[in-house]
């Protein structure tokens, strides 16, 4: 095995060149070479001045790798294409090679065909390792709206300044240039932008999320400026009021000791909401958590070691505060409904649930929800809006937990194509481990996909010592029976 960094470099060379001694050999074994070799590197020996070489080496060599890809990428789809087939198989299967989503990949497959079908001067300055593949890709976003003669154009313009820019610079005068040549079509984009406003929500650290606006910026900017105006007035009192409402007033203001990033936070959730300050989220909110983290009381009072509960599809809550949010609905008299759910022995994988619920309608459906929060398909992250047979029902599959997975659209439509082939290895209801399923691709690549554990991944398994359901199951129910009466119902 070479451990030195002229080695490396050495049979990158032939891995590019595929001469010398790694010729007889396809590229998809010298690659993995390169790769082995690059996993032995030593930093033991070297000087600083010496290291930092390497590391600048080295990030040429990723921009190199980049445009290697781009142009394998770009191949790919085009023979697809020109032999007048659908792409979206080989795009898929470009995915799962480069172990991203599929959307991602879209937008690695419009990169590299613009890198090597229109844009010569980009391209060569990522071979070259002048550029990153974020740089390229910053280029081609910019340059999008344009025409093919007058993307080439910007690229020729920016050919002998792009390794030299960062990534703000190269943006900015990749549109100058652009507005420089069409100002129309420029002026279009941002016509045409504004039908793709929307409002995305995603997790943060720590419990929290964050609710994002997309909109045109005059629009963004007055809403922001009207809400931080009503914040500015939040501490100021009519002093024209009754002494006593002025008083009352004066004591609310001082018992308010929110900053003003988070009045604005609450204030505009209120807005959004409907919701009146200090009214509960009326909306049904999904919350998974174990007896224990529910219910520490009965279990002897102490909370377990997993004391965490889940948001399906968005990830953990501390269990302190799903308590205090199952606590805050029941103080508000809303419903709360429990439902049952089963797991193996080891509480990882949830192997069944209650078969009816009032008011509720398909158990099988939820179930596979509960399970399979997010595509099954390896990587993909988009949420699993569509539940299918792994084996099709006209070969032979049942409609069952063990037969079932979560999809996206797109990798439910994918499945079907020619060469690919999806299996179940194991139902995940025995006992013996979770559900999982093989796919291989109509490469032969194959790859398998676990469904996470149903407090997702990171979960910890309680205490041995802890007590088990059914030492305190008596308990438990007579807590269920009598707790908050009229306010909490066990579908």
């Amino acid at each position: 095995m070479w451990t030195t960094l002229e080695s490396v470099i050495e049979q990158v060379y032939y891995w590019f060149m595929g001469t010398g001694r790694e010729s007889s050999e396809g590229p998809q074994v010298r690659i993995r070479s390169v790769v082995s070799s690059l996993a032995a590197l030593s930093a033991e020996g070297l000087t600083e001045v010496e290291r930092v070489e390497a590391v600048a080496a080295l990030e040429s060599l990723k921009g190199a790798t980049a445009a290697a890809q781009a142009r394998l990428t770009a191949a790919a789809v085009v023979d697809r294409e020109q032999l007048g087939e659908d792409s979206r198989s080989v795009r898929a299967d470009l995915a799962l090679a480069r172990r991203c989503s599929p959307t991602l990949a879209d937008q690695h497959v419009g990169v590299a065909r613009a890198l090597v079908e229109e844009m010569p001067s980009t391209m060569a300055a990522l071979e070259r390792g002048e550029i990153s593949e974020r740089r390229a890709t910053i280029v081609v976003r910019e340059t999008a709206c344009l025409s093919r003669d007058h993307r080439a154009e910007v690229d020729r313009r920016l050919a002998d300044c792009i390794g030299s820019m960062g990534d703000k610079a190269l943006a900015a005068a990749a549109r100058r240039a652009g507005a420089a040549l069409d100002a129309e079509s420029l002026a279009e984009r941002n016509r045409r932008v504004v039908a793709s406003r929307r409002v995305s929500v995603r997790p943060a650290a720590d419990g929290m999320a964050w609710l994002s606006i997309l909109g045109p910026l005059k629009e963004v900017v007055g809403a922001h400026v009207a809400l931080t105006a009503e914040e500015g007035r939040r501490h100021v009192i009519d002093p024209d009021l009754p002494a006593d409402e002025w008083e009352a007033a004066a004591a609310a203001a001082r018992a308010d000791t929110r900053g003003k990033g988070a009045w604005l936070a609450d204030r505009a959730l209120q807005l959004i909401s409907g919701r009146a300050p200090d009214q509960p989220q009326p909306v049904e909110v999904h919350l998974v958590m174990t007896d224990r983290t529910l219910l520490p009381a009965a279990f002897g009072g102490t909370a377990p070691v997993d004391d965490v509960a889940v948001l399906p599809g968005w990830g953990p809550v501390p269990g302190c505060e799903a308590r205090a949010s199952v606590a805050d609905a029941l103080d508000s008299g809303a419903g709360v409904w429990l439902r049952r759910l089963f797991t193996d022995p080891s509480g990882r994988d949830l192997v069944g649930m209650d078969s009816t619920r009032r008011r509720f309608q398909g158990g099988l459906r939820r179930f596979l929800e509960l399970r399979d929060p997010a595509c099954r398909i390896p990587w993909c992250d988009a949420p699993a809006v569509q539940t299918d047979h792994t084996t099709a029902v006209h070969a032979g599959g049942a409609t069952s937990a063990a037969n079932g997975e979560g999809l996206c659209q797109r990798h439910n439509l994918v499945k079907e194509l020619n060469g690919w082939h999806v299996r179940v290895e194991s139902t995940g209801l025995d006992g013996t481990g979770p559900h999982g399923i093989r796919i291989q691709t109509p490469t032969g690549r194959v790859h398998d996909s676990t469904a996470p554990p149903i407090l997702g991944e990171g979960w910890v398994a309680p205490s041995a010592d802890l007590p088990t359901t059914d030492d305190v199951g008596e308990r438990f129910d007579d807590w269920l029976e009598h707790a908050h009466e009229g306010h909490f119902w066990a579908a």
